[in-house]
């Protein structure tokens, strides 16, 4: 591929990196908020309550970590390629 698509691929991994990672922050906030009030519960059925929401997000958690790891390995892909693009196009001798 020519050095503008592989610019492009940065460009829109990267955008998609920055938004998993905003999501990734806001979710551990709940994660931490439930489990902080899952310790707090005095009643059971609270307690229950904020354990099955702090499960819930700890696994929407593990879903966009993996999906992040593999926008960083196309990220590292498309950056090697844009490298040796941009090293053909340049040809610094």
């Amino acid at each position: 591929m020519g050095l503008t698509n592989e610019a492009a691929y940065l460009y829109v991994h990267s955008k998609e990196l920055v938004t998993l990672t905003r999501k990734l922050k806001r979710l551990s906030k709940k994660a931490e908020k439930h489990a902080h009030r899952h310790q707090k519960a005095e009643h059971p059925e609270d307690k229950q309550k904020h354990q099955k929401r702090h499960t819930k997000v700890s696994e929407n958690i593990k879903d966009i970590v993996k999906r992040h790891n593999f926008v960083i390995k196309r990220l590292r892909e498309h950056q090697v390629a844009f490298a040796h693009a941009l090293g053909k196009e340049t040809k610094i001798e």
